[in-house]
């Protein structure tokens, strides 16, 4: 599917994510709603943007609602992130459910303050599970601790804590692995993504990647069915699923438990228990307890799409996609400060009479010029220390790490050349297209650079390009 441009992308994926997102201004009013919040709170987003009255309607006792308002105001106005703060609410429909909050401060990409942003997790059943005592008490205990530790990890560290808490889990049914899969549905392929084995289990982490999904389709179209596949013993599997027990014997598994992993109603992987030493039949209790670690599974790799995607955002300018202002300077700052001996080059690009490119084509012309030397820059900036930023209007910047004044003043030289090539006309300028003039600053040192003093350097480059006629590099170097 097609989308007019990455902006769009991005707001769908935050749109459709399976947990509760939305966004407050600085009044605490809300800016944005999203599908989840809709189906989990029963309030549509027109009855919700643009006031406070989902206050009263989620809490409607004034003590809490105060009390919960005041931490939101806190976030807002000091910067006091929440990290799996609970709070009841209730829905239209009149029940209570026990919603755990993420939230901090929400910033635009030249960093003002917008107000905060929220996802919430919606840990109604896992509550009801920990207070019901006629569980198993050890079981019980361990999905909290699972739940706990899943809750408030940062998205780097999601797979590491899954495998610990597959770990747990396969020793407390004393089985031979635990392992997630996650599905690539438009490709039909699946891949092992978490993976945990006892002593003296093989691993197959690094051989089951990109299987195609017909190739057990016994299994992957009931767990697609958001069913739960449990097979006590593989000998007993029917005709239909040959393939499947084929390779169950060859990975010597005796019983099995696949639950789905769940996201929108639609599954997208699975989360697996082999027992390989002798066979072992589930409980239907064990099975609903580790449904709800299914869920919780689903729930924390959700989150860590949002989160990245978020986070992303942070980074990015929304119209060309390459780092914004605030990454720019977070990164130049980075390398500036590093105590080794090393090069570093500087480019400052603006384009060349941007304004009467403008006023005489529009401004979605403009915004189209400018995607296309994000594009120019992508291409060239290819290694993984180079940075390519949107600086400011019509500048960009771009950092390039250990390189030299002459690589420097090469790569600034690819990127004229690249742009001049593209041919977009220009109603004002000699050469009757669009150029752009950069000024380069390198420096060759073992202490730190401070990263002002570099970008006087490049924009006195840039001052020089442009007052010899534009089109053209000026480089310079700093000592």
């Amino acid at each position: 599917m097609a989308f007019a441009d990455q902006n769009q992308f991005n707001a769908l994926i935050v749109d459709n994510a399976a947990v509760w997102i939305n966004s407050l201004d600085v009044d605490g009013r809300v800016t944005f709603w999203n599908r989840a919040a809709e189906r989990i709170s029963g309030y549509t987003r027109e009855e919700v943007l643009g006031h406070t009255r989902i206050w009263e309607w989620l809490y409607p006792d004034p003590y809490y609602r105060e009390a919960v308002f005041t931490r939101a105001r806190q976030i807002i106005q000091q910067g006091d992130a929440l990290l799996g703060f609970e709070t009841t609410i209730r829905t239209r429909a009149g029940d209570e459910r026990t919603m755990s909050w993420y939230s901090e401060q929400l910033f635009d990409p030249l960093g003002e303050l917008l107000g905060s942003s929220a996802v919430a997790y919606d840990i109604t059943d896992r509550r009801r599970l920990e207070d019901s005592h006629d569980r198993q008490y050890r079981l019980q205990g361990l999905i909290a601790e699972i739940s706990a530790a899943l809750i408030n990890i940062a998205a780097e560290d999601v797979d590491r804590v899954v495998e610990e808490n597959l770990e747990r889990l396969g020793v407390f049914f004393g089985l031979g692995r635990a392992y997630v899969f996650r599905f690539d549905l438009p490709a039909d392929r699946m891949s092992l993504v978490d993976e945990w084995c006892a002593d003296g289990v093989q691993a197959y982490r690094d051989h089951l990647q990109q299987i195609p999904l017909k190739t057990h389709d016994w299994v992957t179209s009931q767990v697609l069915a958001r069913q739960v596949v449990h097979v006590p013993d593989v000998d007993d599997l029917p005709p239909e699923a040959r393939a499947e027990q084929e390779e169950f014997r060859r990975e010597q598994i005796r019983s099995l438990l696949l639950i789905p992993l769940v996201s929108d109603q639609k599954a997208f992987g699975f989360l697996g228990f082999d027992a390989v030493e002798a066979p072992y039949c589930w409980t239907q209790d064990q099975i609903t307890v580790l449904r709800l670690v299914a869920d919780m599974i689903a729930g924390t790799l959700a989150r860590k799409q949002v989160e990245l995607e978020l986070a992303r955002q942070a980074r990015v300018d929304g119209l060309t996609g390459l780092a914004n202002r605030r990454e720019f300077d977070s990164q130049l700052e980075r390398e500036c400060a590093a105590r080794r001996e090393r090069s570093l080059s500087l480019l400052m690009i603006d384009l060349d009479h941007f304004k009467p490119y403008n006023d005489a084509f529009g401004h979605q012309a403009g915004d189209d010029c400018l995607r296309a030397v994000a594009d120019v820059m992508r291409s060239i900036l290819n290694r993984p220390s180079d940075l390519g930023a949107r600086y400011g209007g019509e500048e960009f910047a771009c950092i390039l790490a250990d390189t030299d004044a002459e690589g420097g003043l090469q790569v600034a030289e690819h990127i004229r050349e690249a742009v001049y090539a593209l041919n977009l006309g220009h109603p004002e300028r000699a050469e009757g297209r669009v150029t752009i003039s950069i000024g380069v600053c390198s420096v060759h040192t073992r202490w730190p650079v401070e990263p002002r003093a570099l970008l006087r350097r490049a924009d006195e480059a840039l001052y020089r390009a442009k007052r010899a006629g534009r089109n053209r590099v000026e480089s310079l170097t700093m000592r």
